[in-house]
């Protein structure tokens, strides 16, 4: 499959966006955009990924079971750090994530899909019922590697 998520607010608290998925239009929230001098990827742990194509690789893990990697040496974002060439090591990104979380503060670069987006108490932004969400893009993304998620700014 191919997916297409569109970031519509990027602000200094968080980047959102849309992602379609079958029936379904779930919300996604990431960090906000920080770039690093000399790296395409971002600064690393602390901001969204770069809008481009990626390739997104089977995850496995006990925090995050059955979820997704993405992967753009472009971009300089892999799945392991094995995978980074030595010259990047320390600055490009990996593990990045599709998993579960609500605020922008429980990521560190991933993504986290939900059911809807809102504003808390405090003024934060947030997405709702992540797990739900989760759930649904497992039991409608087969859990394959050759997918894509293309990052796109909203017009």
């Amino acid at each position: 499959m191919n997916l297409i998520l569109a970031r519509d607010y990027r602000g200094t608290d968080c980047s959102l966006g849309h992602l379609p998925l079958a029936e379904l239009n779930l919300c996604t929230i990431e960090r906000p955009w920080i770039p690093r001098a000399g790296a395409p990827c971002g600064l690393k742990g602390q901001s969204c990924v770069p809008a481009g194509v990626y390739q997104l690789m089977r995850h496995d893990s006990e925090a995050h079971p059955r979820t997704w990697a993405l992967v753009n040496p472009n971009l300089w974002v892999y799945h392991w750090d094995t995978d980074v060439p030595a010259h990047q090591a320390g600055i490009a990104r990996t593990l990045v994530l599709i998993h579960v979380a609500n605020w922008a503060s429980e990521l560190r670069g991933c993504i986290a899909p939900g059911m809807a987006r809102q504003i808390d108490d405090s003024g934060r932004r947030m997405v709702l019922q992540s797990a739900a969400a989760m759930r649904n893009l497992q039991s409608i993304l087969p859990w394959t590697d050759g997918h894509t998620l293309e990052i796109r700014h909203a017009e």
